[in-house]
């Protein structure tokens, strides 16, 4: 009687898979309370994840793509100049490099044309937001992930002070001190794999200043400022203003030196009179 009473709701759990899978394709998606209840026939008695087969574009992945976003933003804004500044290169043990970013290579496909139009760049489809855009990475190009062990970016964001950038602004809750050494002791341990202090002078300078930038900031006695070197951006009035200077540069010298050949011609000028009236004089 069990058996039957299954199957009897296994048609409308297929249509409504059918639905989410055409809700991806179009950009919209259903409240997630009501997918968890009419997805029950789906899952796995055994672990209670929902297990649906791979073709259908559904897959559980426990890495956000936001606060991965983030965490390399961070890298690439607070510690790569710095590093190649050094001429170092990142190993590939190394959790900030960009091989052990689960959506490294779906982002560096994200082609941003205009205000309200995103692109991607594996099959050209636009969407209105970034959102949508994620949602089609998630559904169509899923084979582009790599979902091993240590490869979210995410998990880094205790000890790369995610939630700082995220906010703008420190946040004013008490400070925990379990959670602020768990968050130093990753923190360091990112320092020791990524800048060994054995392999020389470059990667001890960037060990120092991993931990200056990041790691000092996790204590709850009021440690220094996290993030607190940023290399200065050259804007755009800073190029106009260098633009100008070499054009007016350019221009002063340009008429010195057709002044000064000026000069000169006239001066030969007047040798060459004063010879031809030397020659004309009678004796």
């Amino acid at each position: 009687m069990e058996k039957s009473n299954s199957n009897s709701k296994c048609p409308s759990h297929w249509i409504l898979l059918c639905f989410l899978i055409s809700s991806q394709f179009w950009g919209f998606s259903l409240p997630t309370s009501i997918i968890q209840q009419n997805l029950k026939g789906f899952k796995d008695p055994g672990d209670g994840r929902v297990s649906i087969p791979k073709e259908d574009g559904f897959h559980e992945i426990h890495c956000s793509r936001e606060r991965s976003r983030v965490a390399w933003k961070i890298i690439q804004e607070y510690l790569m100049p710095y590093v190649e500044k050094e001429r170092y290169q990142l190993p590939t043990t190394c959790r900030v490099h960009r091989d052990n970013d689960i959506y490294r290579e779906q982002e560096e496909h994200k082609v941003h044309s205009d205000t309200n139009e995103w692109r991607c760049g594996f099959c050209k489809k636009a969407f209105f937001e970034e959102k949508y855009l994620d949602k089609h990475f998630d559904s169509r190009h899923y084979n582009l992930l790599n979902a091993s062990h240590g490869k979210c970016l995410a998990d880094l964001c205790g000890a790369l002070h995610c939630d700082l950038v995220v906010n703008t602004a420190r946040l004013k809750s008490k400070c925990n001190p379990a959670a602020a050494a768990r968050n130093r002791h990753l923190c360091e341990s990112l320092a020791n794999s990524c800048f060994p202090v054995n392999k020389g002078p470059s990667a001890n300078r960037l060990h120092d200043f991993f931990l200056r930038q990041f790691c000092d900031a996790h204590t709850c006695s009021g440690g220094s400022r996290p993030l607190s070197k940023k290399p200065k951006k050259r804007g755009k009035l800073y190029i106009i203003i260098s633009i100008s200077t070499l054009i007016v540069l350019l221009l002063y010298y340009s008429f010195v030196y057709l002044f000064q050949r000026g000069l000169k011609r006239g001066s030969q000028e007047l040798k060459r009179i004063r010879r031809n009236g030397l020659k004309k004089k009678p004796f």
